[in-house]
């Protein structure tokens, strides 16, 4: 079966730690990657969250902001969440946006013309 694209930025792989808030409770989370526009994480502790669930989010990188789930994928005993990101503080746009400059220079320099 193939799954259709839904984002619209670039995603870039991202392993970071964090913690989202829901409900009132912290639940730590990794990344698997991230884009402008939001995440695919997976929580450390699966809570039961389903589409359009609102949450706090905080990664390690230096990113604060809210997100929403947007779909929900389970597999291999494995449930991954992708979030889309509804708004960040100025510091952690820029972080964001930092990340991904450095991502993107990191790659076109691996890429040799012969």
């Amino acid at each position: 079966m193939h799954i259709q694209e839904r984002r619209i930025a670039n995603r870039f792989p991202l392993a970071s730690s964090g913690c989202a808030i829901i409900n009132g409770n912290n639940v730590d989370l990794k990344t698997h990657d991230v884009s402008q526009g939001g995440a695919l994480v997976e929580f450390v502790a699966p809570p039961p969250l389903k589409n359009g669930t609102r949450l706090r989010i905080r990664l390690d990188i230096g990113l604060i902001g809210k997100a929403t789930v947007c779909r929900v994928n389970t597999r291999d005993n494995r449930t991954l969440y992708s979030l889309k990101f509804n708004r960040f503080d100025f510091y952690s746009d820029l972080v964001l946006s930092a990340y991904f400059v450095k991502h993107e220079h990191h790659l076109s320099g691996a890429i040799t013309i012969h």
